[in-house]
């Protein structure tokens, strides 16, 4: 059975997101930075730091990870909704538009593709690939703000679908979410590859609805004990193009 479609996650395969590893501390620095913005909203009775703590707790505290955990998306306008709430402000419509937006700006400002993202996808393109984004947006940021980040280096025109937790029901590595850009490439799910870079979250998504899958390794190092097993392992993306290539995984 030949590969038709190639299923991507994005942050950490196709572009370095280069804050990882430091998300949380990213949450609550940029909620701080917001202050001056969200008091335009109304009077804050919080300093900057307890601003950033109360609302950051809400964004991505322990209740928002078990949400995530449980492969259920809980969108970034909720949660900031909710957090605001909690800081005694209330906002809506086009006001949470703009304050998302001005929290999503330095994660644009550090995003940038591998050196080997546009020699895959155009190899893979060239072959007639229905390619796919599938990801697990940050805090479930809007959809229109990753597509973005592709639309920045040129690359949106490759992808036939675009599947983000931001605008979406589930998170990976609930099968629903791979499923989802499986009917929106109008394929089955044993036509479809999944490629990323986490085995308990994009490798898992791909054994539980029943897709072949390539752990992104980039760095060569062992697999966590017990995670989920890859069909294949690859070093770098052009790799994974040319098996494709080479009438694909069989």
């Amino acid at each position: 059975m030949t590969i038709r479609a190639v299923l991507f996650d994005l942050g950490n395969t196709l572009l370095e997101y280069r804050l990882q590893g430091r998300w949380r501390e990213f949450l609550r620095e940029r909620l701080e930075e917001m202050y001056p913005l969200v008091c335009e909203v109304g009077p804050v009775a919080l300093s900057p730091v307890e601003f950033g703590a109360r609302v950051g707790d809400i964004i991505g505290g322990e209740r928002a990870r078990q949400i995530e955990r449980s492969g259920r998306s809980w969108h970034f306008a909720d949660r900031l909704r909710e957090g605001l709430a909690a800081a005694g402000l209330s906002a809506d419509g086009n006001l949470l538009d703009r304050l998302t937006d001005a929290f999503y700006e330095p994660i644009r400002a550090c995003t940038r593709p591998y050196p080997d993202t546009r020699e895959a996808l155009d190899r893979l393109y060239s072959q007639g690939m229905r390619l796919a984004i599938i990801t697990n947006s940050p805090w479930d940021t809007p959809a229109r703000l990753l597509r973005g980040d592709l639309e920045t280096w040129g690359m949106a025109g490759y992808f036939d679908a675009f599947i983000c937790s931001g605008e979406v029901p589930w998170r990976k590595p609930n099968p629903s979410f791979v499923l989802a850009a499986a009917e929106a490439v109008q394929l089955s799910a044993g036509d479809c590859l999944v490629v990323g870079d986490t085995l308990e979250v994009d490798i898992a998504a791909a054994h539980a609805a029943g897709m072949r899958s390539v752990w992104l390794n980039r760095e060569g190092g062992p697999a966590p004990p017990g995670a989920p097993e890859p069909d294949w392992v690859a070093r770098g993306l052009v790799e994974i193009a040319e098996m494709v290539e080479s009438a694909g995984p069989r």
